[in-house]
């Protein structure tokens, strides 16, 4: 039988999970990108992100955060960044060996909410474009 998503050809809840631990413990550890989680719930951002991921690879699991955008608009997230998290989170898909087509799936959609996380879409590591977008989010 075919699997019905590609949560289910992930391997469902189980392997989401090892995967999202990882992919968090990693991220929060990083020296390029950890401070961004200085003083975070990392139990709430392991669920978080399990529901985020679970929800767009197809699960009938319900999103319970905050919109991508709310979620990052008080951070000054700059391209370079985002783009090491997407590093990091190919890493891990890497280390699991994740099926291809599940693989592709997650690296596209994270890169089309760049624009909502970041204020250099581009990845150019604009500083005032990234101050520009978090002033707005405090008006």
């Amino acid at each position: 039988m075919a699997p019905e998503s590609l949560f289910d050809e992930l391997g469902g809840e189980p392997i989401l999970r090892k995967i999202i631990d990882r992919f968090v413990e990693k991220t929060t550890a990083d020296t390029m990108i950890g401070f961004f989680f200085n003083g975070v719930d990392k139990t709430r951002l392991k669920e978080k992100e399990y529901e985020f991921a679970a929800r767009h690879l197809g699960a009938k699991i319900p999103y319970t955060g905050k919109s991508v955008q709310e979620a990052h608009k008080r951070h000054p997230i700059m391209g370079g960044q985002f783009m090491r998290r997407l590093q990091i989170l190919k890493e891990v898909l890497d280390e699991a060996a994740v099926p291809a087509a599940v693989k592709e799936h997650w690296v596209e959609h994270t890169l089309k909410l760049q624009s909502l996380v970041t204020g250099d879409a581009a990845g150019s590591c604009n500083p005032d474009a990234a101050r520009a977008r978090v002033e707005e989010g405090e008006s």
